[in-house]
């Protein structure tokens, strides 16, 4: 019995050693999956964003050609980070791609929103302000308590490895959030645009930082109410563009109703979607709505592509 014993003990323990061996390759496989997953993603995210700045980019050299504006020199350093940016991912220096692109894209939304600013010394009193949206308001708040946060992290651990690149950046983000703070008191969009810039340069930072650690999520991090948001601006850039480029009460104004209604009111359905949590359809309705401002735009005689 001790012998058949041992025999069977000894199987049982060759059993089990086949068993983890097994279990640790399909631990390695899914974790291969996982990595190739994060990967295809933030290609895709990429792919998006960089065709996204494109568009905004040649938009904002044809809206200052016609309004006999002087941005050149801004659509340029658009153009330059833009490249920089995809020669960076080529070499899979992901971290250092994002930086660039969404410094163009910051660059070029910002520009485009100066571009369509009121005229200073036009003869009508200006209208009073129209009071805050307190969901802006409040969403406003919790990124910068967010952003807070995450600079402070960047410190500490900028510090503990001694990073001057780390350190520098601590100041980079610390005027960001000043400027945003002082753009929002005037325009909100502008604001929020900005200190969604400095949240996202953090987070980089101290990705690049703890070397591919994960963070613990103490934040909400790339929650689709964020990734809403960012859909939002896009949504609005292209807004703000059409009365820049179709004259109020001009045929091609009337030429351009039906689109410019669906994009208005997909936009309302995915504003309301959103309000209601339903983060996924919000986010393929806006992008229709998106859709339908840039195939508006398209007819106003300003190529974009895709």
């Amino acid at each position: 019995m001790m012998k058949g014993s041992k025999h069977a003990l000894g199987a049982a323990l060759v059993a089990s050693a086949g068993f983890l061996m097994t279990a640790d390759a399909l631990a390695d496989v899914q974790s291969a999956r996982v990595v190739a997953a994060e990967e295809a993603r933030m290609k895709s995210e990429f792919a998006r964003k960089l065709e996204s700045t494109k568009e905004l980019n040649k938009a904002l050299k044809r809206v200052g050609e016609q309004r006999k504006v002087d941005n050149a020199r801004a659509v340029q350093d658009n153009e330059a980070k833009i490249k920089q940016a995809e020669a960076a991912a080529a070499e899979g220096k992901t971290l250092d791609a994002r930086l660039l692109l969404e410094d163009a894209y910051l660059g070029a939304a910002l520009s485009i929103a100066e571009l369509t600013k009121p005229a200073a010394n036009g003869a009508k009193p200006a209208a009073p302000a129209a009071a805050a949206d307190p969901r802006e308001q409040k969403e406003y708040a919790a990124r910068k308590d967010s952003t807070k946060a995450l600079r402070d992290a960047l410190v500490r651990i900028a510090e503990e490895k001694n990073d001057d690149k780390g350190r520098a950046e601590v100041k980079v983000v610390d005027k960001l959030m000043a400027d945003a703070d002082a753009e929002h008191a005037d325009n909100t969009r502008r604001g929020r645009a900005i200190l969604d810039h400095a949240y996202l340069r953090t987070k980089v930072q101290i990705e690049r930082l703890r070397g591919g650690e994960t963070l613990v999520r103490t934040l909400q991090f790339d929650s689709k109410g964020d990734e809403y948001r960012y859909e939002q601006d896009r949504n609005e850039t292209y807004r703000l563009l059409i009365p820049m480029l179709v004259p109020n009460g001009s045929a091609r104004e009337a030429q351009l109703k039906g689109t410019l209604d669906r994009a208005a009111k997909l936009r309302a359905d995915a504003d309301a979607q959103a309000k209601r949590s339903e983060f996924d359809n919000a986010l393929k309705t806006i992008d229709e709505s998106t859709a339908e401002y840039q195939k508006a735009i398209r007819n106003a005689g300003v190529l974009l592509p895709g």
